[in-house]
């Protein structure tokens, strides 16, 4: 510990220098106040202090009332080193700030007694500080994350907003939520979910601008504040960081990944909002609506009136699109919460294969829908009706008494009974009448040998048609206790084997495109070309 000591005394001061040396003790010495004081002063001063009372320039008294004032952090302790023993002037000496005295010539003993009792001081105060600094750090910033925390985000909301309304300027909110989160817990587990969190709040202060503040919300949501920030600001901002989380890769050396995010956005002065937990609520329903339309998006709450406001124009004729779109969020919303009940449901029920068949399904749904520009909204159905169908199916072969009878079994009058099964469940729902139809035909073949209606072609809803092959590849890709995963090379000769006859050979030429160009399965080259070619003339004789 480093220890300053200041007389002007040059007998008595280097006694004192060799004395505290030979304790290990770091010393500063000065010959006066004056010189003791610009120490006191500078950046890291020592935290002990032995100061002679009488010296010029600046006495130790003078010294001590200044350090006081000054109620520095952490506390310095202060022995004052004096030639006086009246009790009158020892009570002066601490009443201007000293912690104790010593008395000159200074017994070393007396000496060593007392500053090691000053030091003990110090320390517990300087543990105190550091203590005290961590309750400060825990109390406004994310553990996991560090960035800001929820509590510090509700007061730091509250005051961005009453500034914006006192100075009349804008303020932009922007809510951020990672898409399909859950699934990967599920699916690597929750050490790999912190992973993605604390990398992915790194990569929103690093997209961020040096004036927006960043938030951890809860779980996997976050929010962005953007003072002195339009609509069309928070939109750059957003995008930007959309695209940047679109391309990163999540790797903590035994898995990978990417993980895309929703982000919705509201402005106080656009949206004339009168407090901040209103601007949380518009964006909220705006980060809502960027979910139900396929995630991976940027919404602005009441979207088209900010369109409309950007041409000078604002009409209340879009009152009724968005009655209806907000009765479109509750339909959504229950949609989503439906299907969270059914795989709560069925949470013990399901082992990591399903988990993992699962999410292998509606990552190729996702990819082929994309790949043929369907709209989002299409997307979704499509991968809710696989997540129906895998629920249903594990509910189905835990609930029926004549388990081997369900899906199983080599009778074809009861394999043929699983669709009308799962239709009968969905009709339940009646509200995922879309969705009904891929569980009611997914069993379909292309060349109209499959069931229960033997449709061929296009007669097939092509959702049935994309899930079958989904589920086709996911099926090959996950390891059963009943039989093993095929590698690469025999899942391509699977695909193009029954080409025309159980798939869409236009779907599975669409796979084979982004195995070459997305480089998705390790597929040798010659492998693939030799499938391709088969696939061709699969499409030559149907003419398709």
């Amino acid at each position: 510990m480093k220890v300053l000591i200041a007389d002007d005394e040059n007998i008595s001061r280097r006694k004192l220098e060799k004395f505290l040396g030979d304790l290990d003790y770091r010393v500063i010495s000065c010959k006066g106040g004056l010189e003791a004081w610009d120490v006191i002063q500078s950046e890291n001063a020592p935290s002990l202090l032995i100061l002679d009372w009488m010296m010029p320039g600046l006495d130790g008294m003078e010294i001590c009332r200044r350090v006081r004032e000054l109620a520095r952090e952490p506390y310095t302790y202060i022995l004052l080193l004096t030639s006086k023993g009246e009790q009158e002037d020892i009570i002066k000496g601490m009443e201007a700030g000293a912690d104790d005295y010593i008395t000159k010539p200074f017994n070393q003993n007396e000496l060593r007694v007392r500053l090691a009792a000053g030091r003990r001081i110090v320390e517990l105060n300087e543990d105190l500080l550091s203590m005290r600094n961590n309750l400060a750090r825990q109390a406004i910033y994310d553990e996991l994350t560090g960035i800001y925390n929820r509590h510090f985000m509700v007061e730091t909301l509250e005051e961005e907003f009453s500034r914006a309304l006192r100075y009349q300027t804008e303020l932009s909110c922007i809510l951020l939520d990672l898409d399909c989160f859950k699934e990967i817990n599920d699916t690597f587990g929750h050490a790999f979910g912190d992973l993605v969190l604390r990398e992915f709040s790194a990569c929103l202060k690093q997209e961020a601008r040096k004036t927006d503040i960043p938030f951890r919300y809860g779980g996997e949501e976050f929010m962005l504040l953007l003072p002195n920030t339009d609509v069309g600001g928070a939109l750059n901002v957003a995008e930007k960081i959309r695209s940047a989380c679109e391309t990163k890769k999540y790797d903590d050396g035994n898995n990978v990944t990417t993980v895309t995010v929703s982000l919705g956005i509201a402005s106080v002065k656009h949206h004339q909002l009168v407090d901040g937990k209103e601007l949380m609520a518009f964006a909220d329903k705006a980060l809502y609506r960027a979910k139900t339309e396929g995630r991976n998006r940027v919404e602005v709450y009441m979207k088209e009136r900010y369109e409309q406001f950007k041409d000078g124009e604002f009409s209340d004729d879009k009152d009724f699109k968005y009655l209806k779109e907000n009765l479109s969020l509750v339909l959504e919303k229950t949609k989503r919460a439906s299907i969270e009940s059914l795989k709560l449901l069925t949470r013990d029920m399901v082992d990591d294969e399903h988990k993992q068949h699962n999410h292998y399904v509606k990552q190729y749904i996702n990819l082929i829908g994309e790949k043929l520009a369907l709209p989002p909204s299409i997307i979704e159905t499509f991968k809710r009706a696989a997540t129906l169908h895998d629920n249903f199916k594990v509910l189905l072969r835990r609930n029926l008494k004549n388990k081997n009878k369900v899906l199983n079994t080599e009778e074809k009058i009861e394999i043929e009974d699983h669709p009308y099964m799962l239709s009968e469940l969905i009709g339940l729902f009646d509200f995922f009448s879309n969705e009904k139809s891929i569980l009611l035909y997914h069993h379909e073949n292309f060349d109209g040998t499959g069931y229960p209606g033997e449709l061929k072609e296009n007669e097939i809803p092509l959702g049935a048609r994309i899930f079958a092959i989904a589920d086709a590849i996911a099926a090959m890709l996950t390891e059963r206790s009943y039989r093993k995963k095929l590698s690469p090379e025999k899942i391509i000769e699977e695909l193009a084997d029954n080409a025309g006859k159980q798939f869409d050979p236009r779907l599975v030429s669409l796979f084979f495109d982004m195995i070459e160009k997305q480089k998705m399965l390790p597929v040798p080259v010659e492998v693939l070309t030799k499938a391709k070619e088969r696939l061709r003339e699969v499409r030559r004789k149907g003419n398709c």
